[in-house]
């Protein structure tokens, strides 16, 4: 990672000091298995390779938060500074209103579940984990009893993939409030444009390998239609939910998105980039009850 990237890094965010890759192939089996020893006596990923990439995240998992994790085959693999900087960011804006017992909805878990399982083990959060394919959702289960979360975290399967809030809400009636969502839309509205760079002339071709289902990766619209009806579902459950949050792919879209904000006359709205290595994303936040600072 270089330094300018490593320096715009969350402030709390532990992987602003880079993991020693050698010690943690010392120490763990599994890691060493796609490690390759270099020259120079250090230890070299390829990031190309996707084993070494679920490797990698799990040995991380491990070492800094003492989660076991399983990932689906086939299934996305996440990049854990980069969901470490969305956590220290929603962290940042609850802390900013004073929460005491979070309660939070995470939309689309996937099969590692991770962003509920490091609230859960990080802060204690309650979450609430919506995912729709069915094999995604016996390994996020799965993940889930392995590291004794269920008090935490609990799975809701969602049948109705056009609906984000709206299939939970009817199905469990009360007066039920969650202090934030957040969500890792699919940011591509067609397959092929997952593996292609934005900007070649501008930009270095992607770091890591492609992973993910389909609907991880692509929704008609991309991720601005998808993230759009989130904001028409806010305007009904602006009182169960206090902060919506999404994250973007593309710096392009952050407009799109700012613009069907205000054109449904939400005003209380926030946004920040997250930098990790050679990536950089965008979120966004909105409420109908509380100012951001």
């Amino acid at each position: 990672m270089s330094g300018i990237f490593q320096k715009q890094m969350h402030v709390r965010n532990v992987f602003r000091t880079p993991p020693d890759y050698t010690a943690l192939a010392i120490k763990y089996p599994e890691f060493r298995k796609v490690c390759r020893l270099e020259l120079n006596g250090k230890v070299y990923i390829d990031y190309k390779n996707e084993m070494a990439l679920r490797a990698l995240t799990q040995t991380l998992l491990l070492e800094y938060f003492q989660l076991k994790v399983e990932f689906a085959p086939g299934s996305l693999v996440p990049t854990l500074p980069l969901r470490l900087n969305y956590i220290l960011w929603l962290e940042d804006l609850l802390n900013s209103h004073n929460e005491d017992k979070i309660k939070g909805i995470d939309i689309g878990c996937g099969s590692s579940c991770i962003y509920s399982l490091l609230a859960a083990k990080k802060n204690k959060w309650s979450m609430l984990a919506l995912e729709s394919n069915s094999i995604n959702l016996d390994y996020a289960h799965g993940n889930i009893e392995r590291n004794n979360l269920q008090k935490f975290v609990t799975l809701f399967a969602q049948q109705q993939t056009e609906q984000i809030f709206q299939e939970y809400f009817e199905n469990n009636n009360g007066n039920e409030v969650f202090d934030f969502c957040l969500c890792n839309p699919p940011f591509y509205d067609t397959l092929a444009s997952a593996s292609k760079t934005r900007n070649p002339q501008k930009r270095p071709p992607p770091h890591n390998c492609p992973t993910g289902f389909a609907e991880e990766l692509f929704c008609e619209g991309g991720e601005v239609k998808f993230v759009e009806k989130i904001i028409t579902e806010s305007l009904v459950y602006a009182k169960e939910i206090r902060i919506f949050t999404t994250m973007l792919g593309h710096k392009s879209s952050l407009s799109k998105v700012l613009d069907i904000l205000k054109e449904n006359k939400i005003q209380k709205f926030c946004s920040t980039e997250f930098h990790q290595g050679n990536t950089t994303r965008w979120a966004i936040a909105w409420s109908f009850c509380l100012e951001f600072s």
